[in-house]
């Protein structure tokens, strides 16, 4: 359904696109259009200027749509060998203008309301030259006019002769035949010798640029669509996560609960059945069993509590200077029990340089209880625990190190993620546990300004470090 949905949007967004594509296609090809009649329609008028004065009271009239169109007119009409005259005659506020064609075999038609200029005394090889200085002119206007409306796409321009519209010059044939866009012909002066017509390879650029707005705001639309479905189904795969985590912690919490009420209550039935007070080794071996899964049990309760602490932000924090070498020392004493228990062997390093931070004595203790406890549970039989403490002018480090079966690389970021647990790996020991006991750390230590990190590999053991600021009296 999500892949549909944001197909569909796909789809939408490229059919507009395609349909803004080609009415921009056409609105770049009339705005091609504008330019050129533009550009004929100056410089027309600018051929007519240094010859008379006279002739700037005629820019109203050269430069208006009426004079294109006419201009267009008379290019479209072909006279084998025609002689062209135009001449003006300005008196007070009345001015005349007179155009007449004259062919060869002697005959003159006057043709009325049509302007163009031909001086009688003007040679042909000069006039081919001011025709060359008009084309250049013609080109550079064109080059002016595409500047005001922002057009930056490569153009041609082909020349055509204007009696029989015969391409001459500019873009070659094969080039003038593929072109993406070709406007009409157009004269450029008033010498009626050669047309112009502009060219432009491809106006696809152009349309593109011109449509850049429109693509980053699809472009934007359609990525939003992606983060949105994205989130979307991340959050419901976190959902889903979280509450398979939930119901994994409830089943393992069950069972974390009741394994040491059930060995407690064996272990006190066998003291009843047997008659062990007469029997004070014995006694004393299930008495010690008793004590130690009675521990676990509190610890557990105690583990709950302070989730539901954190959720509600009611963990109470008692700061004061405290001693980290002395806690650490308090907690391996009153883990060897467990430890020996357990057959797990317990290292402590001591640093020669006393280490204070500003912290809570009972929350610090307990954070020191949960990296010992993980290390035995997780570690594996005879799994050794070294524990080291060495300070710097900034931080306390203490490093809780095992060689235990380790833990890949991908999950070092998750494992302090609550409920998470890593997933099982063949031929490794299964431990059921709760999940929340790193949270419980990570979160501590970072109350305490600090910050907790893991190094492990597979089949290396694991190495998790807390970092705390070490505390300097005024």
């Amino acid at each position: 359904m999500v892949i549909l949905a944001i197909t569909v949007s796909i789809g939408l967004q490229f059919i507009w696109l395609n349909q803004l594509f080609y009415a921009q296609r056409k609105e770049v090809k009339k705005e091609l259009d504008w330019v050129v009649s533009s550009a004929a329609n100056k410089s027309t008028y600018a051929s007519i200027i240094p010859n008379d004065p006279q002739n700037k009271k005629f820019s109203k009239f050269f430069l208006s749509p009426g004079w294109t169109q006419l201009r267009q007119a008379y290019t479209n009409i072909h006279f084998d060998n025609i002689k062209s005259k135009f001449s003006t005659n300005c008196k007070g506020d009345t001015t005349w203008m007179t155009l007449s064609l004259e062919l060869l075999n002697g005959s003159v038609n006057t043709v009325a309301n049509r302007e163009y200029k031909v001086d009688d005394n003007i040679s042909g090889r000069l006039l081919v030259k001011i025709d060359s200085a008009d084309l250049k002119r013609m080109d550079s206007l064109v080059t002016v006019q595409k500047a005001l409306i922002s057009y930056h796409l490569e153009t041609r321009y082909a020349l055509y002769r204007n009696d029989n519209d015969q391409h001459v010059g500019g873009i070659s044939d094969p080039e003038l035949k593929n072109a993406d866009f070709k406007s009409p012909i157009y004269s450029y002066n008033l010498k009626f010798i050669h047309n112009y017509q502009l060219v432009a390879p491809s106006v696809n650029g152009q349309v593109v640029y011109n449509m850049r707005y429109y693509l980053i705001s699809s472009f934007f639309m359609v990525l939003l669509t992606f983060a949105a479905f994205y989130f979307i189904l991340r959050s419901m795969r976190n959902q889903d996560i979280y509450a398979k985590a939930r119901q994994e912690f409830t089943g393992n919490m069950t069972h974390e609960l009741k394994t040491p009420v059930a060995t407690v209550s064996v272990a006190l039935e066998s003291i009843l059945r047997y008659g062990l007070a007469n029997d004070p080794d014995r006694l004393k071996k299930y008495i010690l069993i008793s004590q130690i899964e009675l521990t676990r049990l509190n610890k557990m309760i105690e583990k709950v509590l302070n989730l539901d602490q954190m959720d509600h932000n009611e963990t109470s924090f008692r700061f004061e200077l405290y001693d980290v070498q002395q806690g650490l020392h308090q907690v391996v004493a009153a883990m060897n029990l467990q430890s020996d228990y357990k057959n797990a062997k317990i290292s402590y390093s001591l640093s020669p340089d006393p280490c204070f931070v500003n912290g809570d004595p009972t929350l610090l203790s307990n954070v020191f209880y949960n990296l010992i406890e993980n290390s035995m549970k997780y570690g594996g039989p005879s799994v050794k625990i070294i524990i080291s403490c060495t300070c710097s002018d900034k931080f306390a480090i203490i490093s809780f190190a095992d060689n235990g079966p380790g833990i890949a690389k991908i999950y070092h970021e998750r494992i302090f993620e609550r409920f998470f647990r890593v997933p099982e790996i063949e031929n490794i020991r299964q431990v059921n546990g709760t999940g929340i006991g790193l949270n419980y750390v990570k979160f501590i230590v970072e109350q305490h300004g600090g910050k907790i990190s893991l190094t492990s590999e597979l089949g290396k053991g694991s190495d998790f470090t807390i970092y705390l600021p070490v505390h300097y009296e005024a």
